[in-house]
């Protein structure tokens, strides 16, 4: 198969047009929250606030990536490191548990915490966001919380007999209960953005144990979740 370079290109400049012209301006204009910290992330189809001003971890963390990727690649002129600064400010200042460590689950507007669980998904987006963070802005911040929220999984949610790592704790770092509160079971989701998140993590401090972990998740992934005959994640296993 010939690459056509013509349409690569086109695609390419079509793709940054959308970026530079559409995506960015759009959540440059209304995500950042001044009052509250950290950023808005509900919006309907016109654009204005929908209403909803919870904020999850998994949305203030990727909005931090976002912004952090954007400045990285030199978008933004300076305004994305300014947001995912601002970003970050939050998640430590008011998502990061300074009792039992990790990134709490959800906080109101104002940062107050409404769900304290401690679930993996959720930390794998803090340490792909921080870590990429740092990578963009040389602040250490971020990849000092990424190296301990990393330190945390390996000490509370990794499966030391079967491999990989759980995914639902209480606040304290015990494990969730089994059938619907989740303790009992592994997923694809959680594995594939840990893959994410070590990534990122080795790119920022070179660390051979953080290399390690990351070859680890991915044997966990091509060994174990990947159907040995269509190739498909599956979705949820035990261990």
């Amino acid at each position: 198969m010939t690459l056509d370079i013509t349409k690569l290109t086109a695609c390419r400049d079509e793709a940054v047009q959308h970026l530079t012209t559409e995506l960015l301006p759009f959540w440059l204009d209304r995500c950042r929250d001044d009052e509250g910290g950290g950023f808005l992330t509900h919006f309907d189809g016109e654009g204005n606030p929908s209403g909803e001003t919870e904020k999850s971890l998994i949305a203030q963390a990727r909005t931090v990536y976002t912004m952090a990727s954007a400045h990285r690649a030199g978008y933004g002129g300076g305004r994305c490191g300014e947001f995912a600064s601002h970003g970050v400010d939050f998640l430590l200042e008011k998502m990061w548990d300074d009792s039992a460590g990790g990134f709490f689950w959800m906080t109101d507007q104002a940062g107050k915490v409404t769900m304290d669980k401690k679930i993996v998904y959720g930390q794998s987006f803090a340490i792909y966001a921080l870590s990429e963070y740092t990578l963009a802005t040389g602040d250490r911040r971020g990849v000092d919380y990424a190296q301990r929220t990393f330190d945390l999984l390996q000490k509370h949610a990794v499966d030391t007999l079967h491999g990989g790592y759980y995914e639902m704790f209480d606040r304290d770092w015990q494990l969730a209960g089994p059938g619907p509160e989740g303790g009992d079971r592994k997923t694809l989701d959680v594995h594939m953005h840990l893959m994410e998140a070590f990534t990122t993590l080795y790119e920022c401090t070179g660390s051979s144990l953080h290399r390690r972990k990351l070859l680890e998740d991915i044997s966990i992934i091509t060994d174990k979740i990947l159907h040995p005959d269509c190739g498909t994640g599956i979705p949820q296993f035990s261990t």
